[in-house]
């Protein structure tokens, strides 16, 4: 194959070769003398797909390089991690995406965060994808060294909105539609992240047993075992109805379409209830998660166990992030009465 597109004027398309057997067979990339980055993107997956090797370390772009991150994550991440990927890595490329990927550095990413000053709780998600991209890269062999290694995460905000029993009653009691409900109630009563409730099915749930046995969640790789949900009276109930409404597929579907719920679909679903209860500033879906921990440490249950009932590997999350007892004054005062009692 050539080693890179060419333009030809009669017909305004950007070409490369591709060898077939003996022969070599000119293939189409894009039209358009202007969309010369274009073409030389499709040309490096052109590169990878025919002849299993990959455009030179100093003739990479960004563009190139994301693109290539993009196509394996597609094949190796969850759906949701690829959008958030991919999400963040158009945006990163739409500032910085023709600049020879070598030749980036710290700078550029901090530049394109300054570029987007209402980012807040997202920036380090932002930063994770751009770094993970050129981690990627430069293990495969597409570039000598990661330029962008030293780049830092912005430090994650913690997580302490907690919700009332009257706001979480608020909150059933303002969703109309039966389905969003279920969802709310599932993660109420299980503190289960969002994700995880909305990929549950039925070949997930053990009625006997009383039990969600998940096989892919987030912390699947450090735990290598299955995510063990417990299940409520409640919510072995609702999940039994679930399971016969849906034999197969995720138990928890929006209303229209019957699709399941997404990230977006449910972040839109929580920006409306907080436009509609201005009490509720600050409540987002996970704020049941951490609801459900902080409950379960002020009832007394121990720290390993609330670990272990939310998935995590360590107890270190749950103490840093989700035990809210500096709010609780009435616990804390008596777990110091308990301390000195003779």
């Amino acid at each position: 194959m050539a080693r890179k597109p060419y333009f030809r004027t009669f017909d305004g398309w950007w070409y490369a070769q591709v060898r077939v057997g003996t022969k070599r067979k000119q293939i189409k990339l894009v039209k358009g003398k202007e969309n010369e980055q274009d073409a030389y993107r499709a040309f490096c997956r052109l590169l990878a797909d025919h002849e299993g090797n990959a455009p030179a370390p100093k003739a990479i772009t960004v563009a190139v390089l994301c693109d290539l991150f993009l196509d394996h994550s597609q094949k190796h991440n969850e759906p949701d991690t690829y959008a958030l990927y991919k999400h963040f890595l158009q945006d990163f490329c739409d500032l910085h995406g023709r600049k020879l990927a070598a030749e980036a550095r710290p700078f550029h990413v901090s530049r394109w965060l300054d570029s987007h000053p209402t980012w807040k709780g997202c920036r380090p998600n932002a930063v994770a994808a751009v770094k993970r991209a050129f981690s990627w890269a430069s293990a495969e062999g597409l570039l000598d060294k990661n330029p962008v290694v030293g780049v830092r995460k912005p430090p994650t905000g913690r997580r302490d909105r907690i919700l009332s029993q009257g706001e979480r009653d608020d909150v059933l009691a303002e969703i109309k539609d039966a389905e969003f409900r279920d969802f709310v109630v599932a993660m109420q009563e299980t503190g289960c992240r969002p994700s995880e409730v909305s990929r549950v099915t039925a070949a997930d749930v053990n009625l006997d047993a009383g039990l969600w046995v998940l096989k892919k969640h987030k912390t699947a790789g450090k735990t290598r075992r299955p995510r063990i949900v417990y299940l409520t009276p409640a919510m072995v109930e609702l999940t039994r109805k679930l399971v016969a409404r849906h034999p197969d597929g995720p138990l928890f579907r929006g209303p229209r379409g019957g699709r399941p719920f997404t990230r977006n679909g449910i972040r839109c679903r929580f920006r409306r209830l907080r436009q509609k209860l201005p009490h509720l500033a600050g409540v987002v879906s996970y704020s049941y998660r951490h609801t459900w921990a902080t409950d379960a440490l002020v009832n007394g249950v121990g720290i390993a166990q609330v670990a272990e009932l939310m998935g995590h590997a360590s107890t270190e999350m749950v103490s840093t992030t989700y035990g809210h007892l500096a709010d609780k004054l009435g616990h804390l005062r008596d777990a110091a009465r308990k301390a000195i009692a003779g």
